[in-house]
């Protein structure tokens, strides 16, 4: 039920970010998409948790990670482009969270069962177990940079991930708020 919980907000902080940038980037509508609640945890498909309307049309990118900024914008442009916020799990042996969302974004767009509502958006990936996070997809002018700036913020700041962080510690003992051993004493 948290995991549910921590991709709703983080979806609503996303959308949150980018009704405070509508005139800067461009976008004439954020519209939050209707997700079924067991989207989060669906790995054989997914579907857009958030969609941008143009004011005018965006020049695109070609896809790539979202901390690389070697960015080629070509002759695509386009009026519509989907976030999906996807969360994983990572462990030990595989918690690359770029090759992670590179590889669910070549997945997604290439697949028969995921419908984006266009065909240029960008993935955005969380690593619960590792606190880390990525992107990749296709981007507009001034998109990349917010993107980049508004998940370590998000990160840090997300009440749901803070919620979920405090459940682990405590599941784990990391502290508690009343020893759990007598002090040490003459009796012991």
């Amino acid at each position: 039920h948290l995991w549910q919980k921590v991709h709703e907000s983080l979806v609503m902080d996303v959308c949150q970010v980018l009704d405070q940038e509508l005139d800067s980037l461009e976008i004439e509508n954020v519209q939050k998409e209707t997700i079924h609640p067991r989207k989060s945890y669906k790995m054989n498909s997914s579907c857009a948790d958030v969609l941008l309307l143009a004011s005018y049309k965006w020049q695109i990118s070609k896809a790539s990670l979202l901390h690389d900024n070697r960015d080629s914008y070509e002759s695509i442009s386009s009026t519509k482009y989907w976030i999906d916020v996807q969360l994983r799990w990572g462990d030990f042996d595989s918690h690359d969270i770029e090759r992670y969302a590179r590889a669910k974004f070549l997945d997604y767009t290439t697949d028969n069962m995921t419908l984006y509502p266009s065909p240029t958006g960008v993935i955005i990936a969380f690593d619960l177990a590792y606190n880390l996070y990525s992107g990749y997809g296709n981007w507009f002018p001034g998109m990349k940079p917010l993107m980049q700036q508004a998940m370590a913020k998000i990160c840090k700041a997300n009440p749901a991930l803070h919620v979920l962080r405090e459940r682990i510690r405590k599941g784990l003992q990391l502290y508690s708020s009343e020893p759990t051993e007598p002090y040490l004493s003459s009796q012991n």
